[in-house]
């Protein structure tokens, strides 16, 4: 297994991969369109787990600026059903951790829905603590 920064080539599988998890709608054109400005932005990191050419998970980072200290966002985080529990997911964040590092954050945070319960265990195991509440709006 390799972990690597998306190829446009793998969008498409991506995409699919994102369709179980994220509910709005997918617009492919949008999502090529916005990956070149990820392309474009080093405060980006979107990666992918792959063996066999196959994309076998996702997870995106973003170090946001703020005038005191770095932070780093981490969004989309999926694995392949069926593939979950096999060290994907952890290697995925392994490689956010690093990117952190060098992007001098001082802290990562994230939000996970309510009842993705395996996925709080996942994230807790990776070093995330339950010590904040998170809010989100939806547009």
């Amino acid at each position: 297994m390799i972990i690597e920064k998306l190829k446009k080539e793998d969008i498409l599988d991506l995409l699919e991969l994102y369709s179980t998890l994220i509910p709005f709608k997918i617009f492919i054109d949008k999502s090529f369109e916005t990956y070149k400005k990820m392309l474009m932005d080093e405060n980006y990191l979107l990666l992918v787990a792959k063996e066999d050419n196959r994309v076998l998970g996702s997870a995106l980072g973003i170090c946001c600026k703020g005038l005191v200290v770095s932070f780093l966002v981490v969004e989309d985080v999926i694995i392949k059903e069926g593939l979950r529990g096999k060290g994907i997911g952890r290697k995925l964040m392994e490689s956010l951790d690093e990117f952190a590092k060098r992007k001098q954050c001082a802290y990562a945070i994230l939000v996970s829905s309510g009842f993705r319960k395996e996925a709080h265990k996942f994230y807790e195991n990776v070093g995330f603590k339950d010590s904040v509440q998170g809010f989100r709006k939806i547009y």
